[in-house]
């Protein structure tokens, strides 16, 4: 041993030390793939001058189709349906004809394949190697079409028996070989003379092989069917092969079995390029499996994603998409994205940023991706090999740095600043507040004393007066006393309504459990006459319990379903829904501002069919003496919704109000959990 040479590695098998290029080279193999989720053929130089084509490393595989001759396409197709259906064995082995697409030129070529399939039966991979077997198909189709007397015919079947690297023979019924051509006698290491007439026990076969292939033959003879089979033994000189073969029956004019014509294939060489790959694919998916990233492979163009393996913290990585970009990156991110790939496309360099991402679980994360474009002989993008990574934990580890970074910088002068103002503004609302409770407090005493008496004593007059002089008035004075008796039903009312407002204002919160549920059940009992004479159909999901105050959140619900009610279109009976969710801080619409910061809302709907109302009013019906619609239209005295937002507000919460003139209102209530 000289120079650089290295001693070989003597434990390393053989066919671990072959050079696989240089074994399909040998054996004139060239290798083949359909991509089932592109439908493109791919293959290698070999294979591209079986179909007689020049530098077209992929075709799809309604073009390859059209390449073979007519009379076999039906043929080749069909083999290629059943061989990727889990239902077959996978196997592909057709002779064909092509018809050169380049030079025109008529070939002879067997493709060997096979399906690759998943524990759950879906596949993976069609692929397999193809070689041209034009000399041998010619020289059968030679032996058919010629005919000569016997004597010539047998020499020119000598000849190609002779010529053939495949294995031919023929066994009587007693298993003694009839016939061997050079191929067998060659891998025998015998003569005719030696071999003839011998049966496979003297010929050298072992005894498992020989009783292996005698019940072939029983069953040949039985049913009259060719039989098909693999086997491997040793070679004379070329060590131990692999061989495909095949047993036919040989009739004579009665149609019994005479003889066993049998052919057999060295496939070793097919086997091991197959192992290679095998090999090298567990390879690759060992390392995918080993790694933390997400791996995929992508369209020239990067339109469709071909392939997703790898960490599951995408969503849907098995699934090819070809709206990729729309499904996995966040609109905002997209055009960065966009560009990204563009300018990477146009200079053929690598692909590498880093962006936000939809994960698996429906929430917004970041990774860094890295793609690597795969070029062609003529520096053309086949496609991209890329990786992703998952950095979204550090990228929130580096946004709650920043954040508190700036949080503290600025925390010292703003909470000196907001004490002293917080500080005055105290002083100021207590100021205020107890300034408007006395004022409110007296208000009410004269609303429920001073007021309301006169009220009662209106009423009862020109009740007495209907009644004592009706039939003495005349129809202008019976008028004046029902607008005098009507009048003072509104205002007595309006007095009752402004007092409860003021008590809502002015009352201590006195909070405690209370069951939203059983609220709403009395409210419904309350409206009962209302709800029967009006036809409504209520519908209330269950509600949770809260702190809060009952008779507050008892005129909340009183409210709002006697509007429901009320605000009705003539002729139609009122269809009110009560509906009930959860939402955090954040999923709060952007208008709704809570006067008490929580984790978690309850959010209670009220929606029903009545005549609703324009959006731009919608700020104006919570205040007080606000209507939308005349009093001779529907009744009421413009504090009622005053009232719920009082009540929402007394409990840190907030209250909406959405609709469409004819359609209905939708009013939504936000307490804190």
């Amino acid at each position: 041993m000289t120079g650089d040479q290295r001693p070989l590695d003597s434990s390393r098998k053989l066919t671990q030390r072959l050079d696989i290029d240089f074994a399909l080279q040998a054996a004139g193999l060239g290798v083949w793939e359909l991509d089932l989720v592109t439908n493109q053929v791919l293959w290698d130089d070999r294979c591209q001058e079986l179909f007689g084509l020049a530098r077209h490393n992929s075709l799809s595989y309604e073009q390859a189709i059209q390449y073979i001759h007519a009379d076999d396409a039906n043929r080749v197709n069909s083999a290629a349906q059943w061989a990727i259906n889990p239902q077959s064995n996978g196997l592909f082995d057709e002779t064909f004809r092509t018809v050169g697409a380049d030079d025109g030129k008529l070939r002879w070529v067997r493709f060997y394949g096979r399906s690759y399939f998943s524990e759950a039966g879906e596949i993976y991979r069609f692929a397999g190697v193809g070689q041209e077997v034009t000399p041998q198909i010619e020289a059968q189709q030679r032996e058919v079409t010629i005919r000569l007397d016997s004597q010539r015919q047998q020499r020119i079947y000598e000849a190609i028996a002779s010529s053939t690297p495949d294995l031919m023979y023929v066994l009587d019924l007693n298993y003694r070989f009839m016939y061997a051509n050079r191929a067998l006698l060659d891998m025998w290491g015998s003569s005719w003379e030696k071999s003839i007439g011998k049966n496979l026990l003297e010929n050298g076969y072992e005894p498992w092989h020989a009783e292996m292939h005698e019940r072939e033959v029983d069953q040949v003879v039985a049913t009259k069917q060719p039989i098909r089979g693999e086997v491997s033994f040793p070679h004379a000189t070329l060590g131990k092969r692999i061989y495909d073969y095949v047993f036919a029956p040989v009739l004579n004019e009665k149609g019994e079995v005479e003889a066993i014509a049998g052919t057999t294939r060295d496939i070793t060489d097919i086997k091991q390029v197959e192992a290679a790959l095998r090999t090298s694919e567990e390879r690759f998916r060992s390392f995918v499996t080993a790694s933390s990233d997400v791996v995929y492979t992508m369209s020239a163009d990067w339109r469709q994603m071909n392939q997703m393996d790898g960490k599951m913290f995408l969503a849907n990585t098995q699934e090819p998409s070809r709206d990729w970009l729309l499904k996995y990156i966040p609109t905002d991110d997209q055009t960065q994205v966009e560009t990204a790939i563009e300018e990477a496309i146009a200079a053929k360099k690598v692909f590498q940023l880093e962006h936000r991402v939809v994960q698996a679980d429906g929430t917004i994360g970041w990774t860094f991706s890295r793609a690597v474009p795969i070029l062609d002989e003529q520096g053309q993008i086949l496609e991209w090999f890329g990786t992703a990574s998952d950095v979204t934990e550090q990228k929130r580890a580096e946004e709650a740095l920043r954040q508190s970074e700036e949080r503290y910088r600025y925390l010292s002068a703003e909470l000196e600043e907001r004490v002293k103002a917080r500080t005055q503004a105290l002083s100021q609302a207590n100021a205020d507040l107890k300034r408007s409770n006395d004022n409110l407090q007296q208000f009410a005493y004269v609303a429920s004393h001073d007021l309301q008496e006169p009220l009662r004593k209106i009423q009862s007059f020109s009740t007495l007066l209907t009644q004592q002089l009706d039939n003495q008035l005349n129809e202008a004075a019976k008028d004046h006393l029902q607008r005098i008796t009507a009048a003072g039903a509104r205002m007595s009312n309006l007095i009752k309504d402004l007092l409860a407002y003021s008590r809502i204002s002015t009352r201590q919160q006195v909070f405690g459990p209370v069951s939203l549920g059983t609220i709403v059940a009395d409210v419904l009992t309350m409206l009962e006459w209302d709800i029967s004479q009006s036809g409504a159909k209520i519908s209330v999901e269950p509600l949770p319990v809260i702190k809060g105050d009952e008779s507050q959140l008892g005129q909340l619900f009183q409210n709002l379903l006697t509007n429901a009610i009320k605000f009705v279109v003539p002729g139609q009976s009122p269809q009110i829904r009560i509906e009930y969710v959860q939402r955090s801080l954040s999923e709060l619409p952007p208008g709704v501002k809570p006067s008490v910061e929580a984790r978690i809302y309850h959010q209670i709907t009220v929606e029903d069919n009545g005549i609703g109302f324009d959006e731009k009013y919608a700020d104006r019906i919570f205040q007080v003496f606000q209507r939308l619609h005349g009093k001779h239209e529907y009744a009421g005295t413009g504090v009622g919704l005053a009232i719920c937002q009082r009540v929402v507000e007394n409990h840190g919460g907030a209250i909406t109000a959405s609709s469409q003139p004819g359609q209905g209102a939708r009013f939504q209530v936000y307490l804190p959990a």
